[in-house]
C-alpha cells in the first residue's frame, strides 16, 4: 500500500507573522490562517473511467465525488473539482491519510494519485471583507448568489494560477496557491488588506 505523508515545514515561513496590521479597525476586516500540518494530492482518472472511480470513492470515503468544481468533505478528508476528471484532495491528520491510502489502492489502474504537498501552500481568508479583498486580484464572480460554501474554482488571483473554494458564510475562503508564488502572493495580498485592518493568527 502506497505510503503518504503530511508536510511539517511552512512555506509562509517569515511572510505572515501573528498579529494585527493595517488599518485598526475593531474587528478586523480580514483574518488570514495557514492551514498548516496537511497534504495534498491531485487524483486524476483516465478517460472514460470516471463512473468507475466515482464508486471506489463512495465506497472508501463515503464522499460523492464531484462532477463539477465543488468541495466535499468529511473527517478531514476533503474532494476538490478543479478539472474534468481532475480532482485536489487536501488531507487532515494520520486518519485521513490511512482513507487516502485505501482510496489509492481501490484506484489503482483508474488514476493517478501525484503528491503536491510541496507543490502548493494552503492558506484560510476569513472575515466580513474577505470577499472584497479577494475581488482585488480575482475576476471570478464571489458574489454570494454566484459563489456559496462548497463552491470552488480554479482561478488567477493577483496573476498566480490558484484553486479557491468557499467553507462558509462567514465568509472562508481556502486558497491553493503554488508553492513558488507564496511570497509574491502574500506580498499583494497584506497590501489588498490592510485598508480593511486584518490578522494573522
Amino acid at each position: 500500500m502506497a505510503e503518504f505523508r503530511l508536510r511539517a515545514l511552512s512555506p509562509f515561513a517569515g511572510l505572515l507573522k501573528p498579529g494585527r496590521y493595517g488599518a485598526h479597525l475593531n474587528p478586523a476586516g480580514v483574518t488570514l490562517r495557514e492551514r498548516a500540518g496537511l497534504a495534498l494530492f491531485v487524483i486524476s482518472v483516465g478517460a472514460g473511467k470516471a463512473s468507475e472511480a466515482a464508486a471506489k470513492v463512495v465506497a472508501v470515503t463515503g464522499l460523492e465525488l464531484p462532477m463539477e468544481p465543488k468541495r466535499v468533505s468529511k473527517d478531514g478528508f476533503a474532494l476538490i473539482g478543479t478539472a474534468p476528471g481532475q480532482w485536489l484532495a487536501v488531507i487532515e491528520g494520520n486518519a485521513a491519510l490511512g482513507i487516502l491510502a485505501k482510496l489509492a489502492a481501490g484506484l489503482k489502474g483508474l488514476a493517478t494519485i501525484i503528491d503536491q504537498s510541496d507543490g502548493k501552500a494552503l492558506l484560510r481568508i476569513s472575515g466580513p471583507r474577505a470577499r472584497d479583498t479577494l475581488a482585488k486580484g480575482c475576476s471570478l464572480d464571489l458574489h454570494p448568489r454566484a459563489f456559496k460554501t462548497g463552491s470552488a474554482s480554479t482561478t488567477p488571483v493577483a496573476l498566480i494560477d490558484c484553486v479557491i473554494w468557499q467553507v462558509d458564510e462567514t465568509p472562508t475562503y481556502d486558497l491553493a496557491i503554488p508553492t513558488s508564488f507564496v511570497e509574491s502572493f502574500c506580498s499583494w495580498l497584506t497590501a489588498s488588506a490592510a485598508e480593511y485592518g486584518y490578522r494573522v493568527a
